[in-house]
């Protein structure tokens, strides 16, 4: 079996069921925030997957799986490891350069006539959204929101090249679903301004419950050129299955647990949100939004919905992009040629932590300038640039360079009315109103050439004793069974 390979999702079920890495929930749980708040529990205290299969209201032939890629121990990504075919204790920037290797290679996507995902099909009065257990996550969030762990699937008029995107969708009523669409992305805000030019309804499809690696793709941020379908196939090391869906020119993967067809209407709004996001926050407002007509809905016998509980890191978002994000941000480094050691973007995702050594004055804005203009890093507010020597996956190591090398004048550059995301629980509410944000960078590096007599010379045990006595003591500390 190639590295990463599951048929679908509930493949990829039975190899955490394998890894002690799911767990089953069987006693009756309610729907209204009981969901929500054992899976953030779970979230919390690092533990397996939830998989709820008796829910309050419901019959049992549908179920929900919580926190399909949340955090683990040892290694935080330990599930996504599992999902890209690697061992779950695999270190995090070990995890980090797989997923950049994989991504430079693309696999095309292949059509197939039917796929599990048509197993039930209901069309026009017969779509009814509350068939399945949708959750009420937070007890802040606007409603109940079935699309939190998917795929959204859109196309441009022009050029028909097809996105794969994940944004929230919270259930208005049986056939109508609200669509959370973030300026200068070019699925749900580029296409849509299209549509709506030509006054015409745009085509959208959404995939719930694939297998792991096509949830992951949909949800990172890839390059606009870039085709998510081919990428997931280059990260599996086989096609993704696709199937045409039944009222939209839209193809999606043959064997999602899932899928919902239907039309984005142009120019009508319904007010969307809040919900409780991936920054900690339940940021965005409530506000009239673009929202969907359901006009059909299959989905495979005894459906599983997969739920994610986004909050205070860690959640799932936060384990997929910080793999994700720092791996598509090291190569659109690599692709300009700008030197660096290690990339890592951790949970919440608004940092980017880099290390390097300086080749030359100025370099970390270069630096910067080449994050900022990638479409990983547009949205990354912070970049802090720290010292080779230092962990960039470590909070500690980190926390020391910036509070011992960052200078509180000269270290710290601002932007001002950059791209933003309404997301953004620091911006006010007229910045969100007119779109314009704010980044900043923090160099926490000496300067090139800088003599270490200036105070620069690092007090660890790699540093500060000879190499025989670091290897004669760490030789005496195990024989005297210290720990």
């Amino acid at each position: 079996m190639p590295s990463g390979w599951y048929s679908d999702l509930r493949e990829f079920l039975e190899c955490l069921e394998r890894e002690g890495e799911i767990a089953s929930v069987s006693r009756e749980v309610d729907w209204n925030l009981e969901m929500g708040a054992l899976s953030r529990i779970g979230l919390d205290r690092r533990a397996p997957a939830l998989w709820f299969d008796n829910i309050k209201g419901y019959r049992r032939d549908c179920s929900v799986v919580a926190n399909l890629i949340g955090p683990t121990k040892p290694v935080i990504q330990g599930r996504i490891a599992l999902a890209m075919g690697l061992s779950r204790e695999t270190p995090t920037l070990e995890i980090v350069d797989e997923f950049a290797r994989r991504s430079t290679q693309i696999i095309p996507p292949v059509m197939v006539d039917s796929g599990p995902c048509k197993d039930n099909i209901r069309k026009g009065e017969d779509v009814d959204l509350w068939r399945f257990p949708v959750p009420l996550v937070h007890v802040m969030d606007g409603g109940r929101f079935i699309g939190t762990w998917h795929i959204d699937i859109t196309k441009d008029p022009d050029s028909g090249h097809v996105n794969w995107g994940m944004y929230r969708h919270e259930v208005h009523d049986r056939n109508t679903l609200g669509w959370l669409a973030i300026p200068a992305q070019h699925g749900p805000a580029l296409y849509y301004q299209k549509y709506s030019a030509r006054n015409e309804p745009m085509p959208l499809a959404i995939a719930i419950g694939t297998e792991p690696i096509s949830s992951v793709i949909a949800g990172t941020s890839v390059p606009a050129t870039v085709s998510e379908p081919e990428l997931a196939g280059g990260i599996r090391g086989k096609p993704v299955e696709l199937v045409k869906c039944e009222t939209v020119d839209l193809e999606v993967p043959a064997s999602a647990e899932i899928v919902i067809e239907g039309f984005v209407p142009p120019h009508k709004r319904h007010d969307e949100g809040i919900y409780g996001e991936f920054t900690g926050y339940a940021a965005g407002e409530r506000m009239p939004r673009p929202f969907m007509n359901v006009t059909c809905v299959t989905y495979r016998h005894d459906p599983i919905l997969t739920m994610s509980n986004m909050g205070k890191p860690w959640d799932e978002f936060g384990v997929m992009s910080s793999i994700t994000m720092s791996a598509m941000i090291g190569n659109a480094l690599r692709a300009q040629g700008i030197p660096f050691k290690a990339v890592y973007v951790p949970a919440p995702i608004l940092a980017v932590i880099v290390s390097v050594k300086a080749p030359y004055q100025g370099f970390v804005q270069t630096l910067a300038s080449a994050i900022w203009s990638s479409k990983a890093g547009i949205y990354r507010p912070y970049i802090f640039v720290v010292g080779e020597d230092v962990d960039v996956t470590n909070a500690e190591d980190v926390f020391w360079c910036l509070t011992t090398r960052l200078h509180p004048l000269n270290g710290i550059h601002q932007q001002h009315h950059t791209p933003m995301t309404p997301l953004w629980p620091f911006l006010s509410h007229e910045e969100r109103m007119q779109g314009w944000g704010s980044k900043v960078l923090f160099d926490a590096t000496f300067p090139p050439n800088r003599p270490e007599s200036d105070g620069s010379t690092i007090v660890d045990l790699r540093h500060a004793w000879p190499e025989d006595v670091q290897g004669r003591t760490l030789r005496m500390w195990a024989e005297l069974g210290l720990g």
